[in-house]
């Protein structure tokens, strides 16, 4: 649970724990500065400059080290409070002896992503930023990097505002309507408010459009490799993979539970899963190994079905699933004159083919036309996207039908209220310290 006092003065080491050649600690609250000042031997710098000197413990006068003292002012640092940075010698016994004496001095141990919720509390970025600063933290790829990056940089946030003010304007007329509802004033005719919600509806939309690339993009696609046993699935996965992960054996029923590895594919992060043979088990051990593979396939985001030249015939077990399937012809090598039909040619054994089956994965899954497009990418954001574009919707049923302005206004008070969530102006703690208790101490 992420405590947040406004008296509080917080500080944690903001690199990565161990051995390095500099360690950053820092020192965010209201008495950052006379903290700080207590242990240089100088003065502090002014806001937005540096300076080099001795950080001396006070009850001892001992030397803690030599560091760089950085100085942000409230308004200006990255919490929006008070901020005072130490770069320091990277070892531990330096950081832990630095942090002691905070704490001795009147700081307190930062909570894992204090940092950042004070800067989002203290209005320096919404909600969605602050979700963008975990995800580039995160980030496996270039592509996952950039599109944290474009939404850290306000990419989402500005068309989620410029929704919120389109909607309010509905609700601002609905309102002052009923205000003078005995007047019968109408403040602007249904065309016009059909056309604003209109509006607002088309611009959320296009944003939910692009949810499941924007997804993928930011957590990877899952692949299931099925198929009966005996035709390649383990070899197929090594190969995607370039290096042998999985146990490859002519024996059936080798690949018991699921294997997993990530290869990437234009820069996107593609998490393969090698799964047991489709069949009708022959003992326990596989048949739970059947069961995984079949609730991993139904959980992919692409299923690749496996068949091979020399084992053609073999029927895997059917899955009920509306996920996309690729389906692959393994060792051609074997047969290369063999009739494949729709299917994609490989071989795992020479390496054949694999570059067009990554290329037909890569196509199936992304959308290059919304790859980089501004879109919502979690499935909070979708689902809050979702809810307000149902009540846009509704809203626009009840201005063609004449509708009594209480209800039209309740509606754009539920869009308004669905859209806050994603930006977080309607602030839950619950959902806060779910979000911000991922994040890394020092964050």
């Amino acid at each position: 649970m992420i405590l947040y006092h406004e008296g509080d003065t917080i500080a944690a080491e903001s690199t990565p724990a161990g051995r390095g050649g500099i360690s950053l600690v820092r020192l965010s609250g209201p008495a950052a500065c006379k903290i700080a000042s207590t242990l240089f031997d100088r003065s502090l710098p002014i806001a937005g400059r540096h300076s080099f000197g001795k950080l001396i413990a006070p009850d001892s006068s001992r030397t803690i080290d030599e560091a760089v003292v950085s100085v942000f002012e409230a308004g200006k640092s990255y919490t929006g409070e008070e901020v005072v940075e130490f770069a320091v010698h990277g070892s531990p016994l330096v950081v832990a002896d630095l942090l002691e004496c905070l704490y001795k001095l009147g700081a307190r141990a930062a909570e894992a992503g204090e940092f950042t919720l004070r800067a989002y509390l203290n209005g320096r970025i919404d909600l969605i930023q602050a979700e963008a600063v975990a995800d580039l933290i995160a980030a496996g790829s270039r592509q996952s990097a950039d599109l944290a990056l474009r939404q850290l940089a306000g990419g989402l946030s500005r068309p989620l505002v410029e929704i919120e003010n389109l909607v309010e304007q509905l609700l601002i007329w609905s309102e002052l309507e009923l205000d003078f509802v005995e007047e019968d004033v109408e403040l602007a005719n249904v065309e016009q408010k059909i056309e604003t919600a209109e509006l607002a509806a088309q611009k959320l939309k296009c944003l939910t459009d692009g949810y499941q690339t924007a997804r993928r993009v930011r957590e990877g696609v899952t692949v299931a490799i099925t198929g009966a046993p005996n035709v390649g699935k383990s070899s197929l996965f090594n190969a995607l993979l370039g290096v042998p992960r999985a146990i490859v054996h002519p024996s059936p029923g080798t690949t018991r539970d699921v294997v997993q590895s990530k290869c990437y594919i234009k820069d996107i992060a593609f998490e393969l899963f090698d799964t047991a043979g489709l069949r009708r088990a022959v003992n326990e051990v596989e048949d739970e190994g059947v069961k995984r593979a079949v609730q991993t396939a139904q959980n992919a985001d692409i299923i690749l079905t496996v068949l091979a030249v020399d084992n053609y015939n073999a029927n895997a077990m059917l899955l009920d699933t509306n996920t996309p399937v690729i389906e692959v012809m393994n060792k051609i090598d074997l047969r290369p004159d063999i009739n494949i039909d729709n299917k994609i040619a490989v071989s795992a054994m020479t390496g054949f083919g694999l570059e067009e089956l990554k290329e037909n994965m890569y196509k199936t899954i992304i959308d290059e036309h919304r790859l980089n497009a501004v879109s919502l990418n979690r499935e909070r954001h979708f689902f809050a996207a979702q809810r307000a574009l149902a009540a846009l919707q509704e809203g626009c049923r009840a201005l063609q039908e004449a509708i009594s302005g209480d209800i039209l206004a309740e509606y754009w008070r539920e869009t308004l209220a669905a859209v806050g969530e994603i930006t977080g102006k309607n602030r839950c703690k619950n959902l806060l310290n779910e979000i911000f208790s991922k994040f890394c101490i020092g964050k």
